[in-house]
């Protein structure tokens, strides 16, 4: 069975300990979208891992795992990233797959984003600075580079006219020592890539179809979160790519049979990083504690999110759009403690009451969230392992979601470790069978 594993909120539910715990129940695991402005925390033996564009399927070392053409790449970072995974204990070598069509981030795009978000000023998007989106406009412009040309040595004429082209948009910029230098420091780099990174390099479209044709169980671990999804977020304040169960089939050159199932993963309350409209965030000391007690700050970047009560008209809508079978349930025990856990089940719109989620920022800033307010638990619910210890009022609370949303819980991660996870479904039935 092939299973794709998608956020639906505005990312960081949780998925690195999700994709870490059910990968053993795989042969493969992809990434489709995104680079290193995703982070996927995994706790392993003791320790705490980061990996940012490898997919967390790698502390598996019988698995192989594949970074998707629909990626883009800092492959500075991503040297680092193995780098530090291999001192860890973790092997890449031989396991590690990178698509020879990746886009590469270059140090342009990263001054092009910081320049765009200090020009946009009090409309920035809030982005984590790492040259993401202007790749993917380079990308979608036809003048990127590809991860095969820096192996085969052909990245110079693009990169040139790239140049050219960035001194004509920021001419002011280039009478700094300091770009200049970190311009050559870049090309150098790049001249000697291929010495450490084409053991990694694959045409991995065909690897991944010729692997679902012979039956091998993939996995398919999307970054982000839906209402970050380029076309179906809350647009602009998005990421670039497609985070939803969509990006698969584009970003690994699949066609629609090869996914299965789909899980998404919702924490117990909403959470977001950077700008953007939020309809349920608290600016109190309950959205403090939740925030403290969540440990709510960016695995990538460190910056504190924003919190709020669980918005159940934007899960639908995310459940609805990735066609979900079941959900996964993260950070319930954060709630522990409260007398009372609220959820928003409708929005008021310029004095209308609506049920439907508008992706638009525009007009989800204007919305007034309804909610239903439900009895809290005393009882701690951090480590559960079996869904019949959970406190009377935390099942509530989950079977509140499964009708809303239509779709059954079938994990409930109660911690961040791996064996503090409580299955609904037992893994046999949820990952079993052919389709």
């Amino acid at each position: 069975m092939n299973v794709g594993v998608i956020g639906l909120q505005w990312g960081d539910e949780g998925k690195g300990k999700i994709i870490d715990l059910i990968a053993e129940y795989f042969d493969i695991v992809t990434r489709f979208q995104a680079g290193h402005n995703a982070g996927h925390t995994v706790y392993r033996n003791g320790k705490k891992f980061v990996v940012h564009h490898i997919p967390a399927g790698i502390f598996h070392e019988k698995l192989t795992v594949v970074m998707g053409h629909g990626m883009v790449v800092d492959l500075e970072a991503l040297q680092r990233e193995i780098m530090e995974l291999e001192h860890g204990g973790v092997v890449c070598t031989g396991r590690l797959k990178v698509s020879d069509r990746i886009h590469v981030i270059t140090p342009l795009h990263r001054f092009a984003e910081a320049w765009e978000e200090q020009f946009r000023g009090k409309g920035a998007i809030g982005t984590t600075r790492r040259g993401i989106g202007p790749c993917y406009e380079d990308k979608y412009g036809r003048r990127g580079i590809t991860v095969g040309e820096v192996l085969d040595g052909t990245w110079g004429e693009k990169f040139n006219y790239n140049l050219s082209r960035f001194k004509c948009l920021y001419p002011d910029v280039f009478q700094t020592h300091e770009f200049a230098q970190t311009i050559q420091n870049f090309k150098t780099f790049l001249e000697k890539a291929h010495e450490w990174l084409r053991p990694y390099v694959e045409e991995t479209d065909a690897y991944i179809r010729k692997a679902f044709k012979s039956g091998k169980a993939l996995l398919f671990e999307g970054a982000q979160g839906t209402l970050l999804d380029i076309d179906h977020g809350t647009y602009p304040f998005v990421t670039s790519s497609y985070s939803s169960i969509g990006g698969v089939l584009v970003g690994l050159g699949l066609g629609p049979k090869a996914i299965h199932k789909v899980l998404g993963v919702s924490k117990a309350y909403t959470t977001r990083v950077g700008a953007g409209a939020f309809p349920t965030e608290l600016k109190d000391d309950v959205g403090t504690f939740i925030r403290e007690k969540g440990k709510e700050y960016g695995a990538t970047t460190g910056r504190p999110r924003r919190c709020g009560w669980l918005d159940l008209v934007a899960l639908k809508y995310a459940c609805d759009l990735n066609d979900v079978d079941g959900i996964v349930l993260t950070k319930l025990d954060i709630l522990d403690g409260l007398e009372t856990v609220k959820v928003c089940t409708s929005y008021r719109i310029d004095g209308k009451l609506t049920s439907i989620f508008p992706a638009r920022n525009d007009i989800l800033v204007r919305v007034e969230p309804v909610y239903e307010e439900l009895p809290g638990w005393k009882e701690p619910t951090y480590g559960v392992r079996d869904v019949r210890m959970l406190p009377s009022h935390a099942r509530t609370y989950i079977r509140f979601i499964e009708e809303f949303t239509g779709r059954p819980v079938v994990i409930l991660s109660s911690g961040p470790l791996r064996d503090e996870t409580a299955w609904f479904v037992p893994p046999a039935e949820l990952f079993g069978g052919d389709s």
